[in-house]
């Protein structure tokens, strides 16, 4: 029963929390090292992945696409890379600082958002099982 209530829009809000999540480590990482000589900026990505994901599952022409749809949701991580040939200063560190402070300011609304939609969708559960 509990599997019906969990669509694939708040699984797609748990991956895109999870990759926000990811997000926030690396940024924190690249600003706590930007002072490491030789120290390389991390960036995530997701978006790349999950598309990968939905599309290979979507090829099959099987009488179960959701399900393959909502499995392929549920593989999809984030991946963080290396930036290995960005280099901001003399000592080879890679790290641009006020774009980071940028990203982590601008991840940290994207989180906000996606808390907010997953209290909208489960409030909207909790009416439909009161009946209300």
């Amino acid at each position: 029963m509990s599997n019906l209530l969990y669509t694939n829009s708040q699984l797609m809000l748990e991956r895109a929390m999870n990759f926000q999540w990811t997000k926030q480590v690396a940024i924190n990482d690249n600003i706590v090292n930007a002072e490491t000589p030789n120290y390389k900026a991390k960036y995530v990505t997701f978006e790349e992945a999950l598309d990968a994901s939905i599309r290979t599952a979507l090829m099959g022409a099987d009488k179960r696409r959701i399900s393959s749809v909502r499995s392929a949701i549920d593989r999809s991580q984030a991946i963080v890379h290396v930036a290995e040939r960005e280099s901001m200063r003399m000592d080879d560190n890679g790290v641009n600082v006020t774009e980071q402070e940028t990203e982590l300011t601008r991840n940290t609304y994207q989180m906000q958002y996606t808390i907010d939609a997953i209290n909208s969708n489960q409030s909207l559960i909790r009416t439909m099982i009161r009946g209300q």
